[in-house]
């Protein structure tokens, strides 16, 4: 082989290399690129995909109240009943909890006549209610003329305190706190009364034959706002 046609082979081996490093370096530019527009051009829009929206829900109340009295008899137990208007459901998200104070005084005008016994059980319906909840007061006694207070948690989970939450949208939280079911139908409460003589008394005086037990029900409903 001549030295020219050695010269010429080494060159054209210099040439392929050389187009061969400046296609790597082409290609290497490009996967530059790429990731760059990646990780800072696009950022932000793929963070977006992936972070949850956070969400306050509170709860705006409002009571429908009635009150109602009854002459309870020495040793009767009556039944009192009580539902609410059909346009506190429409108008609101839902019924979330039923307060029950029951008062009474003793009123045989005997002098040193105690106070008689009276006994209160809101009992289970077949209304839609939280009926095993761990803080419901659902029955209550006294012999002390002491007003006595019972609590019902009709909407589940329900407490009337502000939730933090996160993901999905506001109409899926809305959503969530809206239902009208809960606390439909007629609930009873029981009184009962047992008269308590005069000290020294074996019997109860004869004017002393029951009480007027007086009986304020508090439905509370709320309406649900998620911001």
């Amino acid at each position: 082989m001549s030295e020219d046609n050695i010269l010429k082979d080494l060159f054209s081996k210099d040439e392929g290399s050389n187009r061969m490093n400046i296609f790597l370096t082409f290609l290497v530019a490009i996967v530059i690129y790429h990731a760059s527009v990646f990780w800072i051009v696009l950022q932000d829009d793929i963070q977006k995909q992936f972070d949850l929206e956070n969400y306050t829900i509170d709860f705006d109340e409002n009571s429908f109240v009635y009150e109602e009295s009854r002459v309870v008899n020495d040793e009767e137990r009556a039944t009192l009943e009580f539902s609410v208007p059909n346009e506190m459901f429409e108008s609101h998200s839902g019924f979330g909890i039923l307060y029950i104070d029951i008062s009474y005084e003793e009123t045989s005008g005997e002098i040193q006549d105690r106070c008689d016994t009276v006994s209160v059980d809101l009992t289970p319906t077949d209304v839609s209610a939280v009926w095993a909840h761990e803080n419901n007061v659902l029955s209550a006694m006294n012999s002390d003329c002491e007003t006595m207070s019972l609590v019902l948690y009709v909407f589940p989970n329900y407490d009337g305190t502000s939730l933090s939450v996160t993901g999905n949208n506001e109409q899926f939280w809305m959503n969530q706190w809206m239902d009208p079911s809960h606390g439909q139908g007629e609930f009873n409460l029981e009184v009962e009364v047992s008269v308590n003589g005069s000290p020294g008394s074996i019997l109860p005086t004869i004017s002393d034959s029951g009480e007027e037990v007086t009986v304020n029900w508090e439905a509370v409903f709320f309406n649900t706002i998620v911001s």
